[in-house]
Order: C-alpha cells, then sequence, then structure tokens
C-alpha cells in the first residue's frame, strides 16, 4: 500500500479539464481527519513551502465529511482520488493552493505522483506550525499535464466548524 501525506480544501468542484486532457481521474472522498500523532517517512517535495511531504497510511478514514476545516492543531484535512476504471496509471501533479503561507508567502504547493489501479489516493494538509493555520479558501487538486481534472475547495476558517470537529474528534473525552 503506498502512502502520503503532504504537509499541509465549501463545494465540490469534479470537472473535465479543457484542452482535450481526459479526466480519467474522479474524487472519491474529502474530509477531515482528526488529530493524532504524525508518523511517516519525510520525502523530498521541492514545490511545497516546507520542501518536503510525509508518507502515511493511505488507508485512514476521514472522520468527518466536511469542507469547513477550524485551524486546530494536528487536525487534517484532504482528499482521497482513483483512477476511473479501465485506466491502470497516471502520472500527476498534486496541486494545494491557499492564501499566502510562511516567509515566502507561497500561495501554491505541488509535487508529483502516480496513480495506479485499484489504488486511492490520500492527500491531506495537517496543521502542524502555527504559521500554516492561514484562514481563507484552500483547493486540492489533481492535474494531468497541467489541466485540473479534480479540485475540491475548503473553507479553512479560525473557528467555524469547530464544534463539529470536537464532536467528532473528542466525544469520547470528558
Amino acid at each position: 500500500m503506498r502512502h502520503r501525506l503532504i504537509p499541509a480544501i465549501l463545494s465540490l468542484v469534479v470537472a473535465a479539464s479543457p484542452g482535450g486532457v481526459a479526466a480519467d481521474v474522479r474524487l472519491v472522498e474529502a474530509g477531515i481527519i482528526c488529530p493524532r500523532e504524525s508518523s511517516g517517512e519525510l520525502v523530498p517535495a521541492p514545490r511545497t513551502e516546507a520542501g518536503h511531504i510525509r508518507l502515511i497510511d493511505e488507508s485512514l478514514g476521514f472522520d468527518l465529511l466536511s469542507r469547513t476545516v477550524p485551524t486546530m492543531d494536528g487536525l487534517s484535512f484532504g482528499f482521497r482520488t482513483e483512477l476511473e476504471p479501465g485506466v491502470s496509471l497516471r502520472d500527476v501533479t498534486v496541486v494545494v493552493t491557499h492564501p499566502p503561507m510562511g516567509a515566502a508567502a507561497v500561495v501554491r504547493e505541488e509535487w508529483d505522483d502516480v496513480l495506479a489501479a485499484n489504488d486511492a489516493s490520500l492527500n491531506l494538509f495537517t496543521f502542524e506550525e502555527a504559521y500554516e493555520k492561514v484562514p481563507g479558501i484552500w483547493t486540492f487538486a489533481i492535474e494531468v499535464d497541467g489541466q485540473p481534472v479534480v479540485t475540491v475547495p475548503f473553507e479553512v476558517t479560525k473557528t467555524d466548524g469547530r464544534n463539529e470537529v470536537e464532536r467528532a474528534c473528542f466525544q469520547f473525552l470528558s
């Protein structure tokens, strides 16, 4: 099983891209994963703000299928995609856009990936550093040949959605 996590998107938009690029990648689901200890190998990703992504267990499930994401420590959000039936392999670029972040005011982060048949791909952003907690519209996308074929926006907020996340993530704590 492949693993991946980016150091880390209101409504769903899944679109075939212009210019003849086949939209053979589809959205499976998108949402939020409750805070948990980050583990996994860091691999270079020079077109990201941090310069790396973290490899994780891609079988993790979403705890909340919400697109409103409060800026809480350790909270992850993102999407799971897969290839359409009959497609065996596809080179893609995973793209995350967001309001300016970090000292360089980065607004677009990306890395290359290969999607394989029968292998769903999980891509997440996890709030690990204070400078990452930038409210606004964040968008996760899969691009093929520079054209978006799956796009999923999220609204990152300071407080909206916090009650839902706390209920989903901490309901057994007292």
